[in-house]
């Protein structure tokens, strides 16, 4: 036991809180907040710093996620060192909570004044309540979101053998200069320049932007007060809303597969691009974590995931074919990487994180001989290999 932390017991512990003994012990038997130490009678002890990580769970609960939905957050969150920004993203999402509030309310407000002052009844005054009431699970989903995507970048993060890292890697290759003006189209956490940020030149005008404007303040958070250089706007790469010949500098890193009308998207590009101006479309390939899938394929037949689909929809492969029809001089460069994956965690809690049927299935029984399936896997040669297929594609403008 570490001789200078302060230590209680859980009882002391849940009255310090103000919350009761048997809320502590399930939230432990849940796996939410489990002792910091044992005594040597065997009892539970917690120490100061689980006092922020229980305001957390109830925070997250108050907000309205189930406690099986805030384990997996708390699993996922690349927050969870970061006591501050932790903090600043709850604000974020209880502020989102009052204004959600606020327009139930006014929705409610309206029904009764309807009722005091038409001698009909205007029935979708409560389908508006409905409404209005069911689109907490976006902006909640908005959140998760953010997690999803920390839960992804995660595994790379831990596991990836090139530790030169992706997003390093990729700056490399924009070539940023002073005064350029830079558009990036689906920026997420804005890891990309977070990771980068002592090396953008200081007068480049750089514009994120994405389609979730959770994804935005995710940004902006993620950024902390170096987000003041940069401008935000919520924006669908299908109809971006700035001018003919903005940019110098277009970036899409791994989102040409998510969109419906790619050709659209291409051509809303080449117009906001300057003459000479260039793109940077990063992808995967068919390859890309083939083994991952033929682990989940060999446990059972049912589970995907939507690599292998992203490939087939805007690929390393069939890439440079669609934005021929836009683009010249284009270039494809690969990054060389793989991942070698030495704990169970992380490969569930990116599973959960990515678009397929893993959380739907990976539960209860399954979950636990998925875990026992893997654990023997990696007994073999104490960890698991997975092939990483990515690249980015470059090119100039017709112009």
């Amino acid at each position: 036991m570490e001789k200078d932390k302060v230590f209680y017991t859980a009882g002391i512990f849940a009255k310090k809180a103000g919350i009761t003994l048997k809320t502590i012990h399930h939230y432990h038997k849940e796996g939410l907040l489990c002792p910091s130490s044992y005594n040597e009678a065997g009892y539970r002890l917690y120490s100061d710093e689980d006092f922020q990580k229980l305001q957390k769970i109830l925070t997250l609960k108050f907000i309205g996620f189930s406690l099986e939905e805030i384990k997996e957050l708390i699993k996922s969150d690349h927050l969870k060192n970061d006591v501050r920004e932790s903090l600043n993203l709850q604000m974020d999402i209880i502020d989102e909570k009052i204004n959600h509030l606020v327009l139930v309310k006014k929705a409610i407000n309206e029904a009764e004044l309807m009722m005091d002052t038409e001698s009909t009844l205007d029935w979708t005054k409560f389908t508006n309540i409905i409404k209005i009431i069911n689109t907490e699970r976006i902006w909640l989903n908005q959140y998760k979101n953010s997690a999803n995507l920390s839960a992804r970048i995660s595994l790379h993060d831990l596991f990836s053998t090139n530790k030169y890292g992706w997003h390093k890697w990729f700056y490399d290759q924009l070539g940023l200069c002073e005064g350029m003006t830079v558009l990036e189209l689906g920026c997420g956490n804005a890891s990309l320049w977070l990771r980068n940020i002592d090396r953008i030149p200081k007068k480049c005008k750089i514009t994120l932007t994405d389609i979730s404007e959770g994804m935005l303040e995710d940004a902006r958070q993620n950024l902390g007060d170096y987000s003041k250089k940069f401008n935000f706007n919520q924006a669908d790469a299908q109809n971006i809303p700035y001018d003919d010949n903005s940019f110098d500098v277009v970036i899409a890193d791994h989102i040409v597969y998510h969109i419906c009308d790619k050709q659209k998207a291409l051509s809303e590009i080449k117009r906001v691009l300057k003459p000479k101006g260039y793109l940077y479309l990063s992808t995967i390939g068919k390859n890309h974590l083939f083994e991952l899938r033929e682990l989940l394929k060999e446990f059972k037949s049912n589970i995907v995931i939507a690599q292998s689909d992203f490939s087939e929809d805007f690929g390393l492969e069939n890439g440079a074919s669609q934005i021929s029809n836009c683009f010249d001089g284009i270039e494809l460069l690969m990054y060389d990487d793989s991942l070698i994956v030495t704990e169970i965690d992380p490969i569930i809690n990116y599973l959960y994180s990515t678009t397929g049927n893993s959380k739907e299935v990976l539960v209860g029984e399954n979950l636990k001989n998925f875990k026992k399936f893997i654990e023997n896997k990696m007994k073999v040669t104490g960890s698991i290999f997975i092939t990483k297929e990515t690249g980015l594609f470059k090119a100039y403008s017709k112009k």
